[in-house]
């Protein structure tokens, strides 16, 4: 019987979708092509010096455009963050060491220290943005996507309060999304 709880407990580590930790679920504002949303983060312990991030939307579609971009409205996106992004200290390294490459299979991003302000209540929050490298195209020279993290070392799990996500293109877009 320890034998087992020792493999089921090993294997909780191991495997993403059992290593799930916590959940922040976020509301997401109307926008120019959607009515509103919901947004899910959630942190999968994942290895030993790093964790994965899932970022689930789903979207209610406005508009003859929304309709059009439909199948563009829910979407997921996995990252890979060091350990240290787990703390408010991993923000201040990060500030103060700069930009780190985070990666999750073929999908490679950047991510940087933007400042550290007052936004939605939370005082001193930091904000770093999440640049995608490998949609970097002569077309999207700085990516097709990028977001911005709102942290606040108040806030569970990973800490983040509010989303910002930019698609770059024809029919360029952002989602807002908020801590419910």
């Amino acid at each position: 019987m320890r034998m087992i709880l020792t493999l089921l407990f090993a294997l909780s580590f191991m495997s993403p979708a059992m290593g799930i930790t916590e959940s922040l679920y976020h509301k997401v504002s109307d926008g120019k092509y959607h009515k509103d949303g919901n947004l899910e983060i959630k942190k999968h312990e994942a290895f030993n010096d790093g964790f994965l991030v899932n970022i689930d939307y789903k979207l209610k579609p406005k508009g003859l455009i929304g309709r059009i971009l439909k199948k563009y409205m829910q979407g997921s996106y996995i990252l890979s963050f060091p350990s240290m992004m787990s703390t408010e200290q991993g923000y201040y390294d990060l500030k103060d060491f700069g930009p780190i490459d985070i990666a999750n299979e073929d999908k490679v991003a950047t991510i940087k220290y933007i400042k550290q302000m007052d936004k939605d209540g939370y005082k001193d929050a930091h904000v770093v943005e999440i640049r995608s490298k490998s949609t970097v195209s002569r077309d999207y020279p700085e990516g097709k996507w990028h977001m911005l993290l709102y942290y606040h070392p108040s806030i569970h799990s990973l800490g983040v309060f509010r989303t910002e996500i930019f698609y770059h293109g024809k029919y360029s877009y952002e989602i807002v999304s908020k801590l419910k």
